[in-house]
């Protein structure tokens, strides 16, 4: 016999949701579904983020390896409103430079793991685990694998750990490709960012055509996501559509640990394959979620109907 729920009460358009899902969430507090079904209520957010994807259960920040010490750490606005007004960005970035490991992952998303470890600390018996704890910027709390993936970087090869949306964890990947890809093309430009007198340069590279500034008097040649190859850091960095920004707000040469994740769970694939997963739950979550319409019979208990399938205009930093 099916456990059913009154999905009307909770939204008028959130009579979706996966027969599986409603299994797990009817065990858990009524808060918990309510959450999940005011993500079908979501107006749709432009890319590069996309509301109908729900970020995955924290990981477990307490169960990480440290890999490696920073040399120099320096934090990016991804897609910032107001470069001075975190709370404008999709999400603030950290790239960690070590002697032999270099990582580029999300701050807001990494703050939050800790977070919500120290609190289930606090609450040993609890059944949940609220969503996102922290600062996490516009529209937190929705996955986007430009901050739910890791980038490890070393001996001229990059690892992307890939983090799927909620309910899509068994695509969990990663994969590695030769570092740097890119082709740069050096300009006469300057400008100043942070203090550094900056060079511009310019490249096409996966289907779209970036211009990036790098300071020579910092000399690493390595970037904000896979970008790197020029003769200094980057400081700076947009595609000339506009769609996806980057630009360092803040540098330290202070020593912090490289940490590292148990990926073990995550199964070995390629750019590719990561690539069409990725495009393919952004495009539609709900259907790769296999969610479904849902109705309430006569006698009050909820009636498993016919599968969603919204889709969701999709425009990645890498077009191939």
């Amino acid at each position: 016999m099916k456990r059913t729920f009154p999905l009307a009460s909770l939204c008028p358009q959130a009579m979706t949701v996966s027969a599986d899902i409603v299994k797990r969430q009817l065990k858990q507090k009524p808060f918990i579904v309510c959450f999940i079904m005011n993500l079908a209520c979501c107006a749709v957010w432009a890319q590069p983020k996309n509301a109908h994807c729900p970020i995955p259960i924290h990981r477990k920040a307490g169960k990480m390896t440290v890999v490696d010490t920073t040399r120099i750490r320096i934090w990016y606005a991804f897609n910032a409103d107001d470069i001075k007004d975190e709370n404008t960005y999709i999400d603030q970035q950290r790239l960690d430079i070590g002697k032999h490991v270099t990582k580029y992952y999300s701050d807001f998303y990494f703050r939050s793991d800790s977070l919500k470890a120290a609190w289930l600390k606090a609450h040993p018996g609890a059944s949940s685990v609220p969503n996102f704890l922290g600062n996490g910027g516009k529209n937190y709390g929705t996955w986007s694998e430009y901050e739910c993936s890791d980038l490890f970087i070393s001996n001229g090869r990059l690892t992307e750990y890939a983090t799927m949306p909620r309910y899509l964890d068994k695509y969990n990947s990663w994969y590695t490709e030769p570092y740097p890809l890119q082709q740069w093309k050096i300009e006469p430009e300057r400008q100043t960012i942070l203090g550094h007198q900056c060079q511009k340069a310019s490249c096409h590279w996966r289907g779209r055509d970036f211009v990036a500034w790098f300071a020579p008097d910092i000399p690493v040649q390595a970037g904000p996501w896979k970008f790197g190859g020029l003769p200094g850091l980057i400081l700076k960095l947009q595609d000339t559509d506009g769609v996806y920004r980057f630009e360092a707000v803040q540098i330290s040469s202070r020593p912090f640990p490289i940490s590292k994740y148990d990926f073990k769970n995550y199964r070995s694939s390629t750019r590719e394959k990561v690539w069409k997963l990725q495009k393919t739950f952004n495009e539609n979550w709900f259907k790769a979620a296999d969610y479904h319409k849902a109705s309430m019979d006569a006698a009050g208990n909820m009636v498993v109907g016919e599968a969603v399938s919204i889709y969701t205009p999709y425009n990645p930093i890498e077009l191939e």
